[in-house]
């Protein structure tokens, strides 16, 4: 699936953050779809005509937490992937949990993409680590 034909909703309620990750994905191209919180995802996922394939969501919002939102949205949409993010360092997320993946932030935009394509793009389940950039030293 291309970028172009792909869409994601993003939940975050740091709207800094947002617009960040908006942009990255954006400018991939993918098409993004952005709630503040939870409950705005489950209000535009209800009225959005065409299929959602990843919904990239913050652990901690108001209204409705990431994995509250993650159950929810996987229970009316069960071939949607997930895909949480969080601050906390947490290696319990995924065992008894929804979503496919979680990604630690801070991250780098290598790291958002290649933890999205990876999860759109294969069975993949677990948490996206940093990547390692070779640096050559003089």
């Amino acid at each position: 699936m291309l970028p172009a034909e792909t869409v994601i909703l993003l939940a975050e309620d740091d709207p800094i953050l947002r617009n960040l990750v908006n942009l990255m994905l954006t400018k991939e191209g993918y098409v993004v779809l952005t709630a503040n919180d939870g409950q705005e995802v489950l209000e535009i996922a209800a009225t959005f005509k065409e299929p959602i394939h990843l919904l990239l969501t913050d652990m901690q919002m108001p209204r409705l937490d990431g994995l509250t939102l993650a159950e929810r949205v996987r229970e009316q949409w069960p071939t949607i992937k997930i895909i949480v993010m969080s601050g906390q360092l947490t290696t319990t997320i995924l065992e008894n949990n929804t979503p496919e993946a979680f990604l630690r932030k801070p991250f780098i935009p290598p790291t958002l993409l290649t933890c999205v394509q990876r999860v759109l793009t294969s069975s993949y389940r677990g948490a996206c680590e940093e990547l390692t950039l070779n640096v050559t030293r003089k």
